[in-house]
């Protein structure tokens, strides 16, 4: 070792200066840039960590929300189908009580029509039957020459004889 020691010409201590000088730089390197950067990496990697479980939460959160919307929109859609559903059916119900009071209200005008036809029937033929009694009567007067004494007896015989005629029951008008 001391041929090799010569034949480089390595004074001891020089490379003992250099050695120390070796030693102080890496303790110096290794306290004031080894460290940091190794604390700087290791606070990146757990943010990047962090990072990264802030993402999955996010991820499941928005999948949660898009599940949400889904859910909402489904639920809007029934409910809607439910307003129309229920609509539809109210103006059946509503339809259906036109259409009821619409024949009720027909069904009276009607019957109205009807009695008011039977009513002016009935004044019509009773105008008509003593219209005819005072002819029957004008006619005997004129027959016989004479005003008869009883005329109102004489409109009831021929009231009670048109009625017998016509077949109807109701009392003659006088």
């Amino acid at each position: 070792m001391d041929g090799i020691i010569e034949a480089f010409k390595i004074e001891w201590q020089l490379l003992l200066a250099q050695l120390v000088n070796f030693l102080l730089l890496l303790a110096i390197l290794y306290a004031f840039l080894y460290r940091p950067v190794l604390n700087m990496l290791a606070k990146r990697k757990e943010r990047i960590t962090q990072s990264m479980k802030d993402a999955e939460r996010v991820s499941a959160a928005a999948q949660e929300a898009e599940q949400d919307k889904v859910r909402v929109l489904d639920g809007a859609r029934r409910e809607a189908q439910e307003v129309r559903a229920q609509a539809t059916r109210d103006a059946e119900k509503i339809a259906q009580d036109v259409r009821a009071r619409a024949e009720q209200e027909a069904t009276d005008i009607r019957m109205k029509a009807q009695a008011d036809a039977k009513q002016q029937l009935e004044s019509v033929m009773a105008d008509a039957n003593k219209q005819v009694a005072d002819l029957a009567i004008l006619a005997t007067e004129q027959l016989l020459g004479r005003e008869l004494a009883q005329k109102d007896e004489q409109r009831r015989f021929v009231a009670e004889f048109l009625a017998q005629q016509n077949g109807a029951t109701s009392a003659p008008a006088r």
